[in-house]
């Protein structure tokens, strides 16, 4: 028999103390007005001991972030390995991509909030405190799975003539499942809940700090289970809230927020309180795989300086590439990391935006056992489809400046990660891992 599962949990408060300014939105200027929903990390360890009592370890952060800065994450991950044994491959720094937290990374257009490296100290070290609060708490527990149905997003791609813009697109692919994952200490309580959703936390772009509908539904649900939750953030790249009016969307404010998060919490406590299948013990392991996106057409120097005075997020753009010629490079790597956590459970992780598409894709061909994590270990930008980078459109476009990316990715770039999806999971099926 494969060894048993333990899990320590814990949760810090990563509110910020200072003023500072919001990472997402371009039309945010200055520090944060108010703390309307406080933000925190959730840090979930694992651990199992073999019959030859060898320790094998992973990590599962989740925090209230937009994402982890790419840079900042190979220091984090050295860290866990010295203290802890961790292999990068057993590490998942998640973020809930809320827009109502603070900037974590200098990588990007300073539109999209300036970072504050004292604020990023001071959170990594208390998320590096909560994982000795987790380990302090480790215990074996059986894990539980259920599905449910959530209906609070709308694809947001909807084509006008022959453009692509953004606006409500109810024929458009969405995810609607609610999967949950239920830990349960052996002969004792429920140890935690995590759920996964696949829907941007955009309901609001006021200038407050805010964990969204993901922390509604987290504190709802917290609550009534008295045991820590954590939402597992989906391929939600071209899904938002579907708050509509006049055949368009519009920003909600902190009570949209409260009422969508219930929504999702009502459903995650719905399928709680049925019957849930008790998934059998496996071998925990992990996996990390790369695949190279390629660009289309680079610009050029003579190109770059021109558009240097533009103004606006393409000044910031053509400047964060003249200072950097690095960023003028043909290809991007884009990071597979599958963590199996029971049979017919396991998360696969990457370092992106990543439309809802490719979601749908891994959770076919997976049978529904592995659930797709974008938005950890760091973020490169939006991964869309062929058929999307044909269209045009924020996602396919003119999101590559925003992330400060050379130019829109090669239609390759679909079939290289359905490629080397497929090639994961057949190395996880095989026990390769």
């Amino acid at each position: 028999m494969d060894p048993e599962l333990e899990l320590g949990t814990a949760s810090v408060d990563i509110t910020p103390l200072e003023p500072l300014s919001l990472a997402g939105f371009a039309h945010r200027t200055g520090s944060f007005e108010k703390v309307d929903r406080r933000l925190y990390a959730k840090i979930w360890f694992f651990q199992q001991r073999t019959a030859s009592q060898n320790i094998r370890r992973a990590l599962l952060i989740q925090a209230d972030l937009i994402w982890w800065g790419p840079e900042r994450i190979p220091g984090l991950i050295d860290q866990l390995r010295k203290k802890w044994g961790l292999r990068e491959e057993a590490v998942i720094f998640h973020a809930t991509h809320t827009h109502g937290g603070p900037q974590t990374t200098d990588r990007f257009v300073p539109s999209l909030g300036a970072v504050n490296p004292g604020y990023l100290d001071q959170m990594e070290g208390l998320v590096l405190e909560g994982v000795w609060n987790a380990y302090a708490n480790l215990g074996p527990v059986y894990v539980e799975r259920g599905t449910g149905r959530c209906r609070i997003g709308i694809h947001r791609r909807r084509r006008v003539g022959a453009t692509t813009e953004m606006g409500p697109n109810p024929d458009g692919p969405i995810d609607p499942d609610v999967e949950v994952i239920r830990f349960v200490e052996n002969g004792g309580p429920v140890k935690g809940v995590l759920f996964h959703y696949a829907c941007h936390p955009t309901t609001s772009g006021d200038n407050r700090v805010t964990s969204e509908y993901p922390g509604a539904a987290m504190d709802r649900i917290e609550k009534v289970v008295g045991a820590q939750a954590s939402f597992l953030q989906g391929c939600c790249g071209d899904i938002r809230p579907a708050l509509i009016r006049n055949d368009d969307f519009h920003r909600g404010d902190a009570k949209n927020i409260q009422a969508l998060g219930l929504t999702l919490a009502e459903e995650v406590l719905r399928v709680l309180d049925g019957p849930m299948e008790r998934l059998k013990p496996c071998l925990l392991s992990s996996k990390i795989k790369e695949v190279m996106l390629t660009f289309g057409k680079l610009p050029t120097e003579e190109f770059l300086l021109g558009c240097s005075t533009q103004g606006g997020v393409t000044s910031e753009w053509s400047r964060l590439l003249l200072a950097d010629r690095h960023r003028i490079r043909q290809e991007i790597p884009l990071k597979l990391q599958l963590l199996r956590l029971a049979d017919g459970l396991s998360i696969l992780a990457m370092d992106a935006e990543i439309v809802v598409e490719y979601g749908l894709f891994i959770k076919k061909q997976s049978g529904g056992s592995v659930l797709p994590l974008p938005y950890s270990n760091g973020m490169i930008g939006y991964v869309p489809t062929a058929d999307q980078l044909s269209e045009g459109g924020y996602e396919a476009s003119e999101s590559t400046k925003f992330f400060g990316l050379p130019a829109p990715f090669d239609p390759s770039l679909e079939r290289r990660i359905r490629e080397a999806v497929a090639a994961l999971m057949d190395d996880s099926a095989r026990g390769f891992l």
